[in-house]
């Protein structure tokens, strides 16, 4: 069983990876580590320990981490997920308060296991980056990490979100994302070049799969993705697609790639400049070009039809 950290800012589809890994027998989920990007770090911390207790899963540890990105002010999305964060979807408040101290706990968990953990990052990269930049021998003792961020301009769909060039979490902390490419850290990129790509959306017919199914997970995971499907007619689920590429990595293709972040503040600001390594350079991450939809959709659906 891989041992699992969590670095998320849920967020609607963050909610829905939390949903999924701790669906998943293949992983263990050590903690959540949740940053500012969606919302703030004080919604992001909550809508964590909100969904946990209301599938009861309440002894995953929840750390708060970055209030803000390195060196920027924040830019939330409450437009895209609710001003709650999880889609206005009235879900209760949790018992339990997070814990302070992410950036520690991301340091001290791979210390402890090193080579051991995996750590999925959904949203932007500023407590992996301090965590990198504080305790500088995490990222040689991480097994892997798995981001979503970035639009790499691979595929049809790999354009920006924020700006024609950039995605939201790159977009947020691009010192963080800058930081991150440029660590030793094995490194997993799914980006919108496979995100917005409609084989992977939740529509209409899959949106109504979903909720006739039994269970908390299932009714948890309908309600919150209501708010964006009466919104725009479906949900994209980025985040989810990270942990299916960490579950599953056999139905996505990947290319070995040279990432560049720009972190100009302009309109090239966030953007991940994907090229083929030159001679005698290396890689630094394996972007997602394409992921198989259907299968995909039923691992969701699979996970979230089980009771524990």
């Amino acid at each position: 069983m891989e041992k699992v950290i969590l670095d998320m800012d849920p967020g609607i589809d963050d909610a829905l990876a939390l949903l999924l890994a701790i669906s998943s027998p293949e992983i263990a989920v050590q903690g959540v580590t949740t940053v500012a990007g969606n919302t703030t770090v004080e919604k992001t911390g909550l809508n964590a320990r909100r969904v946990l207790e209301y599938v009861g899963r309440g002894e995953i540890p929840v750390y708060y981490g970055s209030s803000s990105p390195m060196t920027r002010p924040l830019t939330t999305a409450e437009h895209v997920h609710g001003l709650d964060g999880l889609g206005e979807a009235k879900i209760p408040m949790p018992r339990q308060l997070p814990s302070l101290g992410g950036i520690q706990f991301i340091a001290e968990t791979v210390a402890n296991n090193p080579g051991e953990v995996t750590l999925i990052a959904t949203g932007p990269l500023t407590n992996v980056a301090l965590a990198f930049i504080l305790y500088s021998r995490t990222p040689r003792l991480v097994k892997r990490l798995v981001i979503m961020g970035g639009a790499y301009h691979l595929t049809p769909y790999g354009r920006g979100n924020v700006t024609p060039l950039s995605e939201f979490n790159i977009y947020t902390d691009p010192e963080a994302a800058n930081i991150v490419f440029n660590s030793s850290v094995p490194l997993t990129c799914v980006g919108l070049d496979i995100s917005t790509n409609p084989s992977v959306k939740i529509n209409r017919k899959r949106y109504e799969a979903i909720r006739g199914l039994t269970g908390k997970k299932a009714e948890l995971a309908s309600r919150i993705m209501k708010y964006q499907l009466e919104r725009w007619g479906e949900v994209e689920v980025h985040d989810v697609l990270a942990v299916a590429a960490a579950l599953r990595p056999e139905i996505f293709q990947t290319v070995e790639m040279r990432v560049q972040v720009l972190t100009h503040s302009d309109a090239s600001r966030g953007a991940t400049v994907a090229v083929k390594p030159r001679e005698g350079e290396k890689n630094n991450a394996s972007i997602c070009t394409s992921v198989e939809g259907e299968k995909f959709f039923e691992l969701l659906l699979s996970r979230l039809s089980e009771p524990g």
